[in-house]
């Protein structure tokens, strides 16, 4: 997504230019005109140069219209000096040029004033979108068109903004069928939702993926953002194959001695039974018991050198 963030007095050389080329049309307008006892047409070509300077050069633009209104009341005063009724009409005039301009400058002021602050609030947006650490894409929710979509999302995706823009979402970068959007199709609400993202190689990434609407006049926008948490699948893998592992090594045991315990039981139930057997059979059982337990403290073990597998809520409990 571009920004363009305008540069405070732009182009001014090519300005001060034509300001001054106008400046001299004016001027030199002025004294042919007023040989000429030309006295009212040409006033109204100082509003060009008046305006322009105002509203480029707004406090300066207001000095420059000062100079300008000095050099035509003293024009006037060297072709009219007797006629005092002349100058006290061009005296007015003066008086509107200075006016017009401070309300030009006023008001250019005002418009630099906002601009900046847009330009401003452009630029931290521009380093939000560009350095936050979770993956932003910005949909069209009528044509499903990518819009934008921000440097982290790019690095997730393997694709450039220009080669996601103007492609639909479906099988591009979501799984789902069109038709079947989740949200505008289905209806469904995605909020911290694990989800799916396709990358360019074609790799399933499992994100956490959120989708808010946005409202733009009469234009609807999805805004999904979303991370990676591939890093946290691996970890709950790992921490699954541990307890896989863990549960195996201590019910294998016990079922163990629960097999042998009721042959142990039916051993009892006849009236030749051999205290030796017996005897023997239960210290076999204690042994299956010692299994357990070592089992069961090397479990402990594990928590006690806190192993990267084992979350610390699992780790809590098992200290019980």
């Amino acid at each position: 997504m571009e920004f363009a963030i305008q540069q405070k007095w732009p182009g001014t050389p090519a300005k001060i230019a034509v300001l001054a080329i106008l400046t001299l049309f004016v001027a030199l307008l002025t004294v042919f005109s007023l040989a000429n006892n030309v006295q009212i047409v040409f006033t109204h070509l100082y509003y060009v140069p008046i305006l322009i300077a105002a509203y480029w050069f707004d406090r300066k633009g207001v000095l420059f219209t000062i100079l300008l209104s000095a050099f035509y009341l003293g024009a006037v005063y060297t072709f009219s000096s007797h006629d005092m009724q002349l100058v006290s009409a061009a005296a007015a005039r003066v008086i509107v040029f200075i006016g017009i301009s401070l309300v030009i400058a006023i008001l250019s002021i005002t418009i630099k004033k906002q601009q900046d602050e847009i330009s401003q609030s452009e630029e931290r947006f521009r380093g939000v979108w560009e350095s936050i650490q979770a993956g932003i894409i910005l949909v069209d929710a009528k044509t499903h068109m990518i819009l934008a979509a921000n440097p982290q999302a790019q690095r997730m995706t393997g694709f450039s903004e220009t080669e996601m823009a103007g492609h639909l979402c479906h099988k591009f970068i979501c799984p789902a069928e069109e038709g079947k959007c989740p949200i505008c199709d289905l209806g469904l609400k995605v909020d911290r939702a694990e989800r799916i993202l396709l990358s360019r190689d074609g790799t399933k990434v499992p994100v956490l993926k959120t989708v808010t609407e946005m409202q733009v006049g009469e234009d609807k926008y999805y805004i999904e953002n979303f991370i990676d948490i591939t890093p946290l699948k691996d970890a709950e893998n790992t921490l699954l194959a541990y307890l896989r592992e863990s549960t195996l090594r201590i019910r294998n045991p016990i079922e163990l001695v629960r097999d042998n315990l009721q042959e142990l039981q039916d051993e009892l139930k006849r009236r030749d039974t051999n205290p030796t057997y017996i005897a023997t059979a239960l210290a076999i059982q204690e042994k299956n018991m010692d299994g357990i337990l070592n089992n069961l403290q090397g479990l402990e073990r594990a928590v006690a050198e806190k192993r990267t597998e084992i979350p610390d809520a699992l780790r809590e409990y098992l200290k019980r």
